[in-house]
C-alpha cells in the first residue's frame, strides 16, 4: 500500500521492525525517505569509491566533509590525486567544516610549501573551526615563511586560546630572535594555556627552562652567546578523537594512532636531537 504514515500525537511507533521510532504528529514522505536513506547508508560498509564520490560531490558538504575524512586517513589518502584536491578545497572551499578537514588532511599529507596555503587561513574570520585546524596543520609543515603569520596569531589578544596554543606550538621549531621574543611575550597573557605552551615551546627551541615568567628568560637570552645551542628536536603533537561509526564501517581506512613526529621539511640535520644536547653538555663539562 502506497502513501505516506500518519501518527497520531503521542504515538511512537516501530518503522519495519529496525528499531527507528517515528515523532510524533505526521510524518513527510521526503522526511522518512530521507531517515531511511540515512539509516540505509549507516548500516552499509562503505568502499573507497563511495568515499571518493562523497569528497567531490559539488551538492552536500556533508558528502565532502565524510569522504575527504575517511580518505584524507586511508593508508592511500596521501596520493597526489587526493593531494590535490586537498589543495584546491583549502583554497576554494565554501563550507567551514568541509574546509577544516581538508585543512587537516593538507597538514598531514602536503608538502612544506603547503604551509603558505594554510597560512591564509589563519585569519579566516567566519570559522574558529578553520583557524584551529591551520594552526595545527602549520605544526606539521616545516617552513620559515609563515612565522610572521604565526606570531601575529600568537599576540592577537582577541583571538580563541585553543588557536593561540596551537600557534605557540607550531613556532616551536623556529630557532629565530623574533620566535623567542614573541614566545616569552606570551607570558603576559592571562591565559594558563598560552603561558604554558609558549613555555614548552622556549624549552624546546633552547633546551632550558625559565618558568611562566618573562624576566628570567630575557636575563638567560642576554646572557648566553648562542640560545639555540641546545635546541631540542621538535615534534609534532597528535590529537586523537572516537572513530566514528561511519569510518567503523569503512574497514579500508588505517586504524593506527599516530606518533607524534618531526614536521615534513624540517631534515634531521636541521634540528638537535636530545641524545646531542647530553652529548654539548658532556663535552663542555669534560664528561
Amino acid at each position: 500500500m502506497g502513501g505516506c504514515i500518519t501518527v497520531r500525537r503521542g504515538v511512537p511507533v516501530l518503522l519495519a521492525g529496525i528499531g527507528l521510532f517515528a515523532p510524533a504528529g505526521v510524518v513527510g514522505c521526503e522526511t522518512m525517505r530521507q531517515d531511511f536513506d540515512d539509516f540505509g547508508r549507516g548500516l552499509m560498509p562503505v568502499s573507497p569509491e563511495q568515499a571518493s564520490l562523497w569528497m567531490v560531490d559539488p551538492t552536500d558538504p556533508d558528502n565532502r566533509r565524510r569522504g575527504t575524512v575517511l580518505i584524507s586517513n586511508s593508508p592511500f589518502g596521501g596520493q597526489d590525486v587526493y593531494v590535490s584536491w586537498y589543495r584546491d578545497s583549502v583554497l576554494q572551499e565554501n563550507d567551514p567544516l568541509v574546509k577544516a578537514v581538508a585543512i587537516s588532511a593538507l597538514g598531514r599529507h602536503g608538502r612544506p610549501d603547503d604551509a603558505l596555503r594554510i597560512a591564509v587561513s589563519l585569519a579566516d574570520d567566519d570559522a574558529f573551526q578553520v583557524r584551529w585546524e591551520a594552526a595545527k596543520a602549520l605544526q606539521r609543515l616545516h617552513n620559515a615563511a609563515v612565522v610572521p603569520v604565526l606570531i601575529a596569531t600568537l599576540r592577537l589578544d582577541g583571538e580563541e586560546s585553543d588557536i593561540r596554543v596551537s600557534a605557540a606550538i607550531a613556532l616551536g621549531q623556529y630557532p629565530q630572535d623574533r620566535v623567542f621574543q614573541a614566545l616569552v611575550a606570551a607570558f603576559d597573557s592571562p591565559d594558563l594555556s598560552i603561558n604554558e605552551a609558549a613555555r614548552r615551546a622556549l624549552e624546546t627551541l633552547t633546551g632550558t627552562d625559565h618558568g611562566l615568567e618573562p624576566e628570567p628568560w630575557l636575563l638567560w637570552y642576554k646572557g648566553v652567546k648562542d640560545p639555540f645551542a641546545f635546541q631540542q628536536e621538535y615534534l609534532y603533537p597528535t590529537y586523537h578523537r572516537e572513530e566514528t561509526f561511519l569510518e567503523k564501517l569503512a574497514f579500508w581506512t588505517k586504524k593506527t594512532y599516530e606518533q607524534p613526529a618531526p614536521p615534513a621539511g624540517l631534515e634531521s640535520s636541521e634540528r638537535r636531537t636530545y641524545q646531542d644536547t647530553d652529548d654539548r653538555a658532556a663535552d663542555e663539562t669534560g664528561g
